[in-house]
């Protein structure tokens, strides 16, 4: 089986030389868990060599016929996996396509539609595992849970819910051996899986529902291992979707990091919801030398963040942030702009908290209504959303990262809310943030490498041509900050001008003396009733998965919290 990790639509624009490659963290872990049963498993990414019909082939060498292709799919990468699924099968029409990933699990049908003979929803591991077996020895994969696949007569047919590894610790370390082309960043390291929240913009629970699982210390300590004295990396960042959730299992992991002397050789960074970075937790992260902690804090409105079932306070985003620092941990803050009943005001309140909180970093990305996601199906079939030939599209970093220039569509555009003001307010907040001079001194040395999200090569100073690119690289930061700041119009007027586009208005007219306002009606905040908002779980009482009285270092006992 060859395993294929598709490129990222409009990934990194002109900030890709500097934006480190993360592992594919979906194929390689699948890759791992079929090597670990026997199986022969290529990987090829599309990152890093783009495939097409002449080096396909080398990634085939001696794979049994008929050929088997797996195909990972997060939106992003959705319409780069269709056209690699369209070459597929014009060279191999007797190959077999697997799709699988957060984007399949959502429209399973669209990629039966798009060519794919099989899509696997949910989590991959045992899936594959039993239907490439099946395919292998003849046999019938049909019942398969967790499958959806056109039968005889073209129907679509879908089986149960695919079954959850309950214990990590069966899947295979990551085989980092795969990738270990230069290009990557290695230093990074899944040590749970799933999280509890039920936050509405959020995908990721299409995989793991509600569940939330962890590898034991051991193994995490092993791969670290790996990772440091193998690799030699220093700055490690975990991948979890929300590192801190169980309390005992961090000050665990914390302690042996410590007992290892790995903390004297890496710093650690980690992401997690403020209500979950207890302040029992905080000396042994400092001890560990976790030196960042990434909050997804979206919106320093606290209307804004009612909307998207957020159910988190600006009071105790800044309460906890005020914590980390007590500790001499750095927070990042993760912001979206482009949100439901968002207004002009709501962005301006998210870029004065992060100045008013002189954090290390942050990140402003536009908003994605990803599919399967509560968001979009309240937005969806509305003027406010674009899609864009397979999704082309729905990456949240077409703004931040790309040319103020650019005329890729932004996916949704808040009513009352023009185009060009969402992108001049995006890039404004990202460049305003980062051209101070203690971020940019930051950048240049390479400081605290697990809090930026962009970095420097080693070196950089030493070569020409690295010197040539970082040149480039500011006149084109600069030409975009300044015509960010130019009046609305005016810097619409040098766009019109130098792409020749024009920005598709999704919005009505909005009322300048009440933001509030839409065509003279007062907005209402449907996205916020009783009848369209999920009842929020108490996680503490139905599931408490942080308490002590669930935690366990016995293997036989991880078990995933439904």
């Amino acid at each position: 089986m060859l395993l294929i990790n598709p490129a990222t639509e409009q990934f990194g624009g002109f900030l890709s030389r500097y934006i480190p490659l993360g592992l594919p963290i979906a194929v390689g872990t699948l890759a791992g868990y079929l090597k670990h049963y026997g199986h022969q498993v290529n990987v090829a990414d599309d990152e890093i060599e783009k495939l097409d019909e002449n080096n396909i082939e080398n990634y085939l060498k001696d794979s049994p016929k008929p050929y088997v292709f797996g195909l990972s799919i997060l939106t992003s990468q959705a319409h780069r996996a269709y056209e690699i699924t369209r070459m597929l099968k014009k060279k191999y029409p007797d190959c077999i396509i697997i799709m699988g990933g957060i984007h399949s699990t959502a429209l399973p049908e669209e990629g039966l539609q798009k060519g794919a003979d099989i899509v696997v929803r949910g989590e991959g591991e045992i899936t594959l595992k039993i239907i490439y077996e099946a395919i292998l020895e003849g046999k019938d994969w049909s019942k398969t849970p967790g499958i959806t696949y056109k039968n005889k007569k073209g129907q679509f047919c879908s089986t149960l819910d695919a079954l959850l590894v309950k214990d990590l610790d069966e899947i295979p370390i990551f085989p980092y051996h795969l990738f270990e082309n230069n290009k990557y960043n290695r230093g990074v390291i899944t040590g749970a899986r799933g999280c509890p929240y039920k936050c509405s913009y959020c995908s990721q629970r299409l995989i793991t529902g509600l569940t939330y699982r962890w590898f034991f210390t051991e193994r995490v300590l092993e791969t670290l291992d790996i990772i440091i004295n193998k690799y030699g990396q220093d700055g490690i960042f975990f991948y979890d979707d929300n590192f801190s959730v169980n309390r005992r299992r961090v000050i665990e992991l914390c302690e042996g990091i410590v007992s290892s002397g790995f903390h004297k050789k890496a710093s650690f960074g980690v992401q997690t919801r403020a209500d979950n970075l207890y302040p029992e937790i905080m000396p042994y992260l400092q001890k560990a030398n976790f030196t960042s902690v990434g909050l997804g804090m979206e919106t320093a409105s606290e209307r804004l963040a009612k909307v998207i079932v957020k159910d988190q306070t600006v009071k105790k985003h800044t309460e906890i942030i005020k914590l980390a620092r007590k500790w001499g941990i750095n927070a990042v803050v993760y912001l979206i702009y482009g949100l439901p009943t968002e207004t002009a005001e709501d962005r301006r309140l998210s870029y004065n908290y992060t100045i008013d909180m002189d954090l290390i970093g942050t990140k402003f990305n536009n908003l994605i209504p990803y599919p399967g996601t509560k968001l979009y199906n309240e937005v969806k079939g509305t003027r406010q959303i674009h899609i864009e030939d397979d999704w082309k599209n729905f990456n949240s970093t077409i703004v931040s990262t790309q040319s103020i220039f650019n005329t890729t569509p932004i996916p949704y555009i808040p009513e009352g809310t023009h185009p060009w003001e969402l992108k001049r307010d995006t890039v404004k907040a990202n460049l305003g943030f980062y051209f101070k001079p203690k971020h940019i001194f930051n950048f240049f040395l390479r400081k605290d490498k697990t809090a930026q999200w962009a970095l420097l090569p080693k070196g950089w100073m030493k070569s020409p041509r690295e010197i040539y690119e970082v040149m480039k690289l500011g006149l084109t930061l600069l030409t975009n900050y300044f015509v960010a700041l130019l009046p609305h119009y005016i810097g619409y007027f040098f766009y019109r001008i130098i792409t020749g586009d024009i920005l598709e208005t999704r919005s009505g007219k909005t009322d300048r003396k009440n933001p509030d306002a839409i065509d003279g009606t007062m907005r209402i905040i449907k996205f916020d009733n009783e009848k369209n908002r999920e009842k929020m779980v108490d996680i503490e009482r139905i599931q408490n998965p942080s308490s002590d009285e669930h935690f366990t270092t016995k293997k036989q006992k991880n078990l995933s919290y439904k």
